[in-house]
């Protein structure tokens, strides 16, 4: 029996050093972001949906950008952001060595988008096996733009947030004026 107590006793206190010697950041790594939005109307909420970080923006200008510096927790594999928008003419997603732009036909053929990665080299058209692809998809009633009711998703590439760090940026504009 003393035997067995002093097993016992002497596993608990191994678990208990390793519980305390953990990082907190790994017990809990939902991502915290401090977001600055570049037009105060811009209402930006982040929250978890299904496993996903999401980023859901309204902007009832159209045009606007904000930036997401990571504050605790790690960078999530997959982020969704969620554009209320009436068109997307260009949404780009920016970080410090990369920019990722894409747009969609105001026709509303989700067909018709284009994407490409700007660099200080050019323009450089991204495919859609390119590990930098945006995934864009109309969630709505109506497929057409302008969209009344619904939103643009875009699934924001994991290779693109790896490379960002812990900061990056949104713009968007619905339609060229």
């Amino acid at each position: 029996m003393k035997y067995l107590l002093v097993h016992t006793s002497l596993l608990m206190c191994l678990f208990l050093i390793s519980c305390a010697s953990r990082n907190v950041g790994a017990q809990d790594s939902k991502p915290e972001f401090k977001v600055t939005a570049k037009n105060a109307d811009d209402a930006i909420a982040i929250f978890e949906e299904n496993s996903h970080t999401v980023i859901d923006i309204h902007s009832d200008f159209g045009i606007g950008s904000a930036s997401f510096e990571l504050v605790s927790g790690s960078m999530p594999d997959t982020l969704l952001l969620r554009l209320h928008l009436k068109g997307l003419e260009d949404v780009r997603i920016i970080s410090a060595e990369t920019t990722v732009a894409a747009s969609i036909s105001s026709s509303g053929v989700l067909r018709t988008q284009n994407q490409r990665k700007i660099s200080g080299s050019g323009d450089q058209i991204i495919w859609s096996f390119d590990p930098l692809w945006l995934r864009i998809d109309i969630v709505s009633d109506s497929q057409k733009i302008p969209l009344e009711d619904g939103y643009f998703e875009i699934i924001l590439p994991s290779e693109f947030l790896r490379k960002a760090g812990n900061s990056f940026e949104i713009a968007w504009i619905d339609f060229y004026r």
